[in-house]
């Protein structure tokens, strides 16, 4: 007997809300706009690639409970983001935010040039906090709303071969408990998910495409569900699966230069193996 679909248990949560996804065409973020595509809510994409767009356009317009807008731009572009919030906020009030824009590097941070320093902090922090910035009034005392800031795992410790990445990665972690804590009164929902490697185009890009696979890890879709159930729940810290919590467990109970020597180690393996 082939059993019936059974809906996630947070999707009512989620059903005819507005919601705005960045980074919302590829990896973790193609598929919270999969996932939240099926839960019923209002779409809003963020992204900068346009064939990566309207192919994720094709893929969920014809299961969308309403139509899904796009808006296509560089948010780290101060005229961008300007141009882009505009638009959203005259159409439409904001119910939960998927902070996912972001970019990672795997090297030493010396040889990271003056621009891509700039360009991931602007992108992974300052973007991040300003788009909370520009919704939260339009959230404040309305029942069911959200923000959901992605981390990593890389949040908890330094990530020496990713210095500048981690340390953006910390921001997210502590920016995310501060303002979770501050919003709690007005009933706005403030998670944070800090996955560990999964399954997308993260290591090939931040690697220049010397990763294009990395072993045992986890698939996106395992990491959405997880992340939209904690929000749902305006649960602080979400890390999804065990191997994860293991993983911050073990960590704990060592010597930070213990931490930072295996991380190292571990960076620079994966660096010489491709």
């Amino acid at each position: 007997m082939i059993k019936k679909y059974q809906p996630p248990r947070f999707s009512r949560w989620y059903s005819g809300k507005t919601v705005l996804i960045t980074g919302s065409t590829g990896g973790i973020g193609r598929e919270f706009s999969r996932q939240l595509n099926e839960c019923g809510a209002r779409l809003l994409l963020c992204g900068r690639d346009k064939s990566a767009m309207n192919s994720l356009m094709n893929e969920l317009q014809t299961k969308a409970s309403f139509p899904i807008e796009h808006f296509l731009g560089d948010l780290s572009d101060k005229n961008a983001f300007h141009k882009i919030i505009n638009s959203i906020q005259q159409k439409y009030k904001v119910d939960i935010l998927v902070n996912n824009a972001g970019f990672g590097y795997i090297n030493d941070f010396i040889n990271m040039s003056s621009d891509n320093i700039a360009s991931m902090i602007e992108v992974n922090c300052a973007v991040m906090a300003n788009l909370c910035r520009s919704f939260i009034p339009q959230m404040k005392g309305r029942a069911g709303t959200g923000m959901l800031n992605v981390g990593s795992l890389a949040s908890f410790f330094p990530v020496p071969g990713s210095a500048l990445y981690g340390a953006t990665k910390h921001f997210v972690l502590g920016f995310n408990d501060a303002l979770h804590q501050e919003l709690r009164s007005f009933g706005v929902h403030v998670s944070g998910v800090y996955p560990g490697i999964t399954e997308s185009k993260f290591h090939e890009r931040a690697s220049n495409g010397k990763i294009t696979q990395v072993p045992g890890a986890m698939s996106a879709a395992i990491v959405v569900q997880a992340a939209l159930q904690g929000l749902s729940e305006n649960k602080l810290k979400i890390i999804p699966g065990l191997s994860n919590h293991m993983k911050l467990m073990i960590a704990a109970c060592m010597p930070r230069t213990m931490q930072l020597r295996i991380s190292y180690a571990n960076s620079q393996k994966r660096n010489q193996s491709k």
